[in-house]
Formats: structure tokens, C-alpha cells, sequence
């Protein structure tokens, strides 16, 4: 369908006609309304490029958290320094957990065992701290983490930063791959506020099964995070074996 509506002019165009409004400020409106909706969608347009979007971890073992975030997939890192070259490791996979759960453990990361250059895959934990992101086990400030997350996504009509005055975002990813979700997204709003209540059902219909399917392509058989798994290679002493004396 990309093909039918390749910019947002378009799309409104198309929804003008569909529904026979002349209003051009109202479908604006409803394809807002529908981007709220779509806001966690999770398209393959969406996912980085995890081999070339790089983190470099900060002083306290902290990462920022990246701007174009939206949410992430899977964190790793591949060797100390530099991801590209090593050989020797070592190799981490970063589950993610809570943040009241990443505080707690590091309070006690160092009763942790921490295998260094050894041929396995260590998992590990990170989780989002204020504005950063904290590893467990510890990462030296310089560290590069290789990042696969979703990226957040311009809505349509908004301004372009440092673009020409009065220019608006035209297209995105979700626009070019997805516009099933804002062609029934916006008819659904559309109806629900011209309160014609049948309509507004069957078009959320259609939503819900189009998002379905996207996440079913997602979910069957992927893996979760560190949640379902009951072991890991990287196994904490616990910390009730320690007294003080």
C-alpha cells in the first residue's frame, strides 16, 4: 500500500476521499490521534543496525541512554574495547531487568565471579538508571556496547529541526512499511469522534489484527531476556554465604 500513499499530504488525501470530509485540520487530527496508538509498534524499519549502533559506557560504569530510543531489544558486547576486532573476549549478552533490581546487585558486584578471556558467552544484566543505562557485571569506562534497540519514530506534520520554516515531517518508517496501521489507525478515530460507533469498532478491527500479525512475526519463538531462563553462564556467589566477622 506504500505505494498508494507515499507522504503525508497524501495519506490525507486518501482519508478525505474515503470518508468523504473536506476537513483537512480533523483528519490531521485523527492521524495524531492514531500515531499516539502506534507509538510502541515494533517493525522491522524500526530495529538499528546492531554491528554499527555503538554506546561507549561512562564514569560509574553508566551508558546515556541514546535520543532515538524507543525501546530496547538486545544489548551485547564483543571483546573490552573495541567490538570489531577482538578475539579473545570477553563475549557479553545483556539481559535486561529492573532498576531497583540493577541498584541492589551492584551494591554487591564485587562478591560477583567475573570470567575474563575465556571461550564462552557471559550473560549479563542492564538496566535503565535516570537518564543512563548501568551493566552489571562491571564495565570500565570506554567500553563500546553494541546496541539493537527500536528507534523512536518523527509523527507526520511535525516540524523539521533546523529544517526550512513551515516544513513538516512528510514520511517515515512506519508510513513507508506499515500504512495499514495509519490508514485503519485514523479511520477508527475518525469515527469514534463523528460517534458512529459500528464503524469505529470494525476499523479498530482491522487495527488490532494488522498489529497482531506485526507481532506475531515478532514474538513466535524469539527469545525474551534473561527472565525466562532459570540459569545463566554468569552465576553470582550468593551473597548469604559471606558473614562479617
Amino acid at each position: 500500500m506504500s505505494f498508494m500513499i507515499p507522504d503525508a499530504d497524501t495519506l490525507v488525501t486518501y482519508l478525505k476521499d474515503f470518508t468523504g470530509s473536506s476537513n483537512d485540520t480533523e483528519i490531521q487530527q485523527c492521524i495524531f490521534q492514531a500515531e499516539l496508538a502506534m507509538r510502541n509498534i515494533e517493525l522491522p524499519a524500526l530495529r538499528t543496525d546492531p554491528y554499527s549502533t555503538i554506546g561507549t559506557v561512562g564514569e560509574n560504569q553508566l551508558m546515556p541512554i541514546p535520543a532515538d530510543m524507543n525501546k530496547p531489544i538486545l544489548f551485547f558486547m564483543i571483546g573490552t574495547n573495541n567490538p570489531q576486532t577482538t578475539t579473545s573476549g570477553p563475549w557479553i549478552v545483556f539481559d535486561r531487568i529492573g532498576d531497583r533490581d540493577i541498584i541492589t546487585e551492584s551494591l554487591i558486584a564485587q562478591l560477583y565471579i567475573m570470567p575474563t578471556n575465556v571461550p564462552n558467552v557471559i550473560r549479563g544484566k542492564f538496566s535503565e538508571v535516570g537518564q543512563n543505562y548501568q551493566f552489571l557485571p562491571y564495565v570500565g569506562a570506554g567500553t563500546q556496547i553494541n546496541m539493537y534497540y527500536y528507534k523512536a519514530w518523527p509523527l507526520l506534520f511535525t516540524p523539521i529541526t533546523g529544517g526550512d520554516p513551515g516544513a513538516t515531517v512528510q514520511n517515515n518508517a512506519v508510513l513507508n512499511s506499515w500504512p495499514e496501521g495509519y490508514v485503519y489507525g485514523s479511520l477508527h478515530e475518525y469515527y469514534v469522534k463523528r460517534r458512529s460507533a459500528v464503524d469505529a469498532q470494525m476499523y479498530l478491527d482491522k487495527f488490532n489484527t494488522a498489529w497482531t500479525t506485526v507481532e506475531n512475526q515478532n514474538n513466535l519463538g524469539k527469545w525474551n531476556g534473561g527472565n525466562t531462563r532459570l540459569t545463566s553462564v554468569f552465576q553470582p556467589r550468593k551473597d548469604q554465604m559471606y558473614s562479617v566477622k
